[in-house]
């Protein structure tokens, strides 16, 4: 078991140095410790499948994590990362990437590169715009953007058509595009606490949607066919 699950512990910098020998381990926790930065012999760990290194005090994760040929899930909230290292779109089989909670104000360019990827938290950060690549991620299906600095969402959003979770909460948005509608299987919207006013009636398409949160804006009228969505759960 230990070669495989490295439990949570409170460690620091100083005692992860060797973690690069641990050649069988799978899974790595590391989240509520001291931690201000990763050993680049996490690189060396060819099986690990999900790295865990939620609210410690890193400042970035190693771009040596793309030779993790077998990583699937890295997930880093809470820390103090600026940005996020190119490299890490590398990674042929990463699906979850969870960066919420920290300082990020700008994503890769190259973040299409990421094609497996299936679900992109992001929330609580500094993020004034979304690279172009983003939407060339054909098998997202969440991606969670709230409580950032957006002022407008790209009408190439409707590029992500398997998208199922929306999040942009508590941005500043003031109006959508109608190409929102393309994402035809989504489920949940969150639009609430924005600066919008109209609402394209072109959302009455969603016909999946089971959540849609519009709290704290600016809306004078709702387009008659969203009361129709037959699987809407949650209020208007």
């Amino acid at each position: 078991l230990l070669g495989r699950v490295l439990g949570k512990a409170v460690v620091s910098t100083q005692s992860t140095g060797e973690i690069g020998n641990l050649q069988s381990l799978e899974e790595l926790w590391l989240s509520g410790n001291l931690l201000t930065s990763l050993p680049k012999s996490l690189g060396d760990l060819k099986k690990l499948r999900s790295l865990w290194v939620n609210y410690n005090q890193l400042h970035g994760v190693p771009a040596t994590l793309e030779f993790c040929d077998s990583l699937e899930g890295i997930y880093c909230h809470g820390n103090q990362i600026e940005f996020l290292s190119t490299a890490l779109c590398r990674i042929k089989n990463l699906k979850y990437l969870g960066a919420g909670r920290n300082n990020i104000k700008f994503l890769p360019q190259n973040l299409g590169d990421s094609q497996n990827l299936k679900e992109l938290w992001l929330n609580d950060n500094k993020i004034r715009e979304l690279p172009e690549s983003l939407f060339a991620l054909k098998d997202l299906r969440t991606l969670w953007l709230s409580a950032n600095q957006l002022t407008e969402l790209d009408k190439r959003i409707g590029c992500l058509v398997r998208l199922r979770q929306l999040s942009l909460s508590n941005n500043r948005l003031s109006n959508l595009p109608n190409q929102l509608s393309k994402c035809t299987e989504l489920r949940v919207l969150q639009l609430d606490y924005n600066k919008l006013v109209v609402l394209p009636r072109s959302l009455n398409s969603l016909h999946y949607l089971e959540e849609l949160w519009l709290n704290g804006n600016h809306v004078k009228e709702i387009p008659e066919g969203l009361y129709m969505i037959s699987n809407m759960r949650k209020p208007l």
